[in-house]
């Protein structure tokens, strides 16, 4: 009878765990997905129509600021939202399984069920965002009078560098920035506070991968933005000629959705799970 109602305590602890990491997702999406639809929107306008990036970044969040409610419910919001609700909640629930378990893989298996979840939405939300924001706008091809048509040769190629893009970001923020924040010694400073090291790994390490994802997130744009063929020297000028602005831009974006928000999800996931613990 012991060992039944001991079982019985756990199981109901691991759903109170469950239903905390679903709140955690719910609350740090909500949180983050504001400046990372507006920085989005800019990036894309900027690779598919030359327009001035800071520009970009003033004039949507004025009109988000204006208009909250039309910001909020617009279908770009709702993409964006779902992107990283999806993404948190299968980290947090992997890694509390994986734990409940004692899997001694944990940390891959977060890894590798986030990669799932997260890649084929992110280049989903990358795909309606270049519709929505690119071509749509961009009726006629650089070149060419003749309207814009997707080459599924090109979409494939495209599609493809956007999964390695955002590959190298989940390995960055899931997987490489916990196993940093171990790698630190308990003598070092950083490990006055337990909280400390993930918080700086969190906040340092996915802006870092950006180095390496946004000159394959130009290239990926270009691709899907201009589907006809063009000498691959001449590909990588165009679409590197704003690498600098926007690796910056996208560091930026990169600490509310995986940098702010990854401590934000870490805290709201001891809070909840404090909340919903068995007594």
């Amino acid at each position: 009878m012991q060992h039944a109602l001991t079982e019985h305590q756990s199981l109901n602890d691991v759903l109170g765990r469950l239903t905390g990491d679903l709140c955690a997702a719910t609350a740090s999406a909500t949180l983050v997905s504001p400046a990372v639809a507006i920085i989005d929107r800019a990036i894309v306008e900027q690779a598919s129509l030359n327009q001035s990036l800071l520009r970009g970044l003033r004039k949507h969040t004025l009109a988000a600021l204006r208009s909250p409610g039309r910001f909020v419910f617009s279908a770009p919001f709702r993409i964006i939202w779902t992107l990283y609700a999806a993404t948190y909640t299968v980290a947090n629930g992997t890694d509390t399984i994986g734990h409940a378990l004692k899997a001694p893989a944990t940390g891959m298996l977060t890894f590798v069920s986030t990669t799932l979840v997260n890649v084929p939405t992110a280049v989903w939300k990358d795909v309606r965002f270049a519709q929505i924001y690119g071509t749509s706008k961009a009726k006629i091809c650089e070149g060419s009078q003749k309207p814009f048509a997707q080459n599924p040769n090109f979409m494939r190629g495209a599609t493809a560098i956007f999964l390695l893009r955002d590959c190298v970001t989940i390995f960055g923020c899931f997987t490489l920035a916990p196993r940093l924040a171990d790698a630190i010694p308990e003598s070092s400073s950083l490990a006055s506070h337990p909280n400390v090291k993930p918080i700086v790994t969190q906040l340092t390490v996915p802006m870092l991968t950006q180095l390496v994802a946004t000159p394959l997130h130009l290239l990926g744009l270009d691709l899907y933005m201009r589907q006809y063929p063009i000498p691959l020297a001449d590909r990588l000028v165009q679409s590197q000629r704003y690498l600098a602005s926007t690796t910056m831009v996208r560091c930026i974006r990169i600490l509310p959705a995986f940098g702010f928000g990854g401590v934000a999800n870490l805290e709201f996931r001891s809070f909840f799970h404090s909340m919903f613990a068995v007594s």
